[in-house]
């Protein structure tokens, strides 16, 4: 019997490689195509130069990515470039106080909602993340979470793992954030932890790197 490669793992040396690195790269583009029809997906192409998300956050774009944003109840601003099941780039640009960072389920009921408050500390706003990537029983696990300038000024980033319980895909991300005028800026970048992870980082942290607020 063959024993599954897990698709966070880099597929075995030898004639299986290349079967091994399809069936993962095809279970993928399986997913994410369901999930792009089942969720009304408009995707775009998101050019170089300078990007402005909302009105509020500007970002500049050295290397081009997809954008998927769905029509639905999540119409959180979301770029890939492996596929919208692989790496997630996300734009949390200017949430005020009282504003979800995701929509709440409607099952399992009792859920709580995932509400910014403006008097947010870091460790604050980063418990909604946390909240948010562990529904549906995934985990989460916070590795690091440090001040770091963002957007013009002070802000604060922050490294964690999950393992997605729908596919048991290991994951890592990284956010970057600041509330500002009361208002909440974050961005994240997620991908399975092994090969997508440190290849789409560098771009998401240009992305970061480049972020400013729009003068209102």
């Amino acid at each position: 019997m063959t024993t599954p490669v897990p698709c966070d793992h880099p597929p075995p040396r030898g004639p299986a490689q290349p079967s091994a690195a399809l069936s993962c790269i095809g279970r993928w583009a399986v997913v994410a195509s369901l999930a792009a029809l089942a969720g009304c997906a408009q995707v775009s192409h998101v050019a170089s130069g300078e990007v402005v998300l909302r009105g509020k956050l500007a970002v500049t774009v050295e290397r081009p990515w997809n954008q998927f944003e769905r029509s639905g109840a999540d119409n959180t601003p979301t770029w890939t470039h492996e596929g919208f099941s692989v790496d997630a780039l996300r734009f949390y640009p200017g949430l005020k106080d009282g504003e979800l960072i995701a929509p709440t389920p409607a099952e399992p009921k009792g859920t709580p909602a995932l509400a910014f408050r403006a008097t947010m500390q870091a460790a604050e706003v980063v418990s909604l993340f946390e909240a948010l990537y562990s529904r549906g029983g995934s985990s989460f696990q916070l590795d690091k979470l440090e001040p770091h300038a963002f957007a013009g000024g002070p802000g604060f980033r922050f490294e964690f793992n999950s393992v997605r319980k729908s596919d048991d895909v290991r994951l890592r991300g990284v956010g970057w954030g600041t509330v500002r005028n009361g208002e909440l800026y974050v961005i994240t970048y997620v991908a399975p932890r092994l090969a997508f992870f440190p290849r789409g980082l560098p771009a998401a942290e240009a992305v970061a790197r480049s972020a400013r607020l729009r003068a209102g």
